[in-house]
């Protein structure tokens, strides 16, 4: 029966114009987070005795340890919900084969997996720089709203980040390196990016307008600037390589390279300033960005040769 459904219901939006598939595709969004969070909170209620069913702020007291297990949890099934499975669902609703599609069918050689370690190096001092001249712009009176928002989010991702041992490490890699890696590219590269680009014809306008959503869909003023610009590098990366595991992998590099510093940090194998890499240092930046563009304009094209 079930089988059948999903059978019958391949490529029934394969007709339909740009404009509907985009109006379509939030729904999709919507509807996966809901499911994903319902059972997110049945999973926690089970396994941490916490209900996310619960109105009371108490649920999401960051100081607790407890609490913030649960909330990873959460969080995991949330970025299946509205990253993954979103995406995999529009493309099967479209009549798309999902492999060839996102043009995961070609391997990555070596030298563009090492080519993709590099950019994720380089790309750190650049976020920083960028994200030290975004906190320099003071946020319009009509979007304040959007501060309390951020300092909550900041929070918990300060209480997330805290990895007592190698084990939380390796969840976190997993939650925040893997999870988020696979399914932001899904989302944003492959179904958005191709589809404005199929619909506009300019891979120039389709990659910064899913950049600019890329950095918008995290709530963070703060940190607009710096997804956006990096988020059009992941973007040009995907084009560049016409493979969707060069933008996963670059993405899963760069975030689990932040964990590292983060857990380093955290157990005095580095010095707090490597988090501010960059930051006081113009000609570090300047020596990332030329990097970052010689590794994309020359190896990049070769990764699946």
């Amino acid at each position: 029966m079930g089988l059948s459904i999903i059978e019958k219901s391949r490529g029934i939006w394969s007709g339909k114009n740009y404009s509907t598939l985009l109006y379509y595709l939030p729904i999709l969004i919507l509807g996966g987070l809901i499911i994903s969070h319902i059972l997110g909170a049945v999973f926690c209620q089970l396994l941490f005795d916490i209900s996310f069913f619960s109105s009371t702020q108490e649920v999401f007291d960051p100081e607790n340890k407890k609490q913030i297990d649960a909330m990873k949890l959460m969080q995991f099934f949330n970025a299946a919900g509205t990253f993954i499975v979103p995406p995999i669902l529009f493309l099967h609703l479209r009549g798309l084969k999902f492999s060839e599609y996102l043009k995961l069918q070609s391997p990555i050689s070596l030298k563009g997996l090492v080519s993709v370690l590099i950019m994720a190096f380089a790309m750190i001092p650049l976020a920083n720089f960028l994200g030290y001249l975004n906190e320099g712009v003071s946020l319009p009176e009509f979007l304040n709203f959007l501060k309390v928002i951020e300092e909550q989010t900041l929070l918990i991702t300060e209480k997330f980040l805290i990895m007592d041992s190698s084990v939380d490490l390796l969840l976190m890699i997993l939650l925040i390196g893997l999870v988020a890696a696979v399914g932001e590219e899904l989302l944003f590269r492959g179904v958005l990016q191709n589809l404005f680009q199929e619909w506009w014809g300019s891979k120039h306008v389709a990659i910064w307008v899913t950049a600019f959503l890329f950095s918008v869909i995290h709530l963070q003023y703060h940190a607009v600037l710096p997804r956006f610009i990096l988020g059009a590098l992941i973007g040009y990366v995907y084009v560049n390589s016409g493979n969707l595991r060069s933008s996963i992998l670059l993405h899963f590099f760069y975030n689990t390279t932040l964990l590292i510093i983060t857990f380093m940090i955290q157990h005095d194998g580095l010095d707090a300033s490597w988090e501010m890499i960059g930051v006081e240092n113009f000609l570090m930046v300047l020596l990332a960005t030329f990097v970052l563009a010689g590794v994309l304009l020359k190896f990049i094209p070769k990764f699946s040769n």
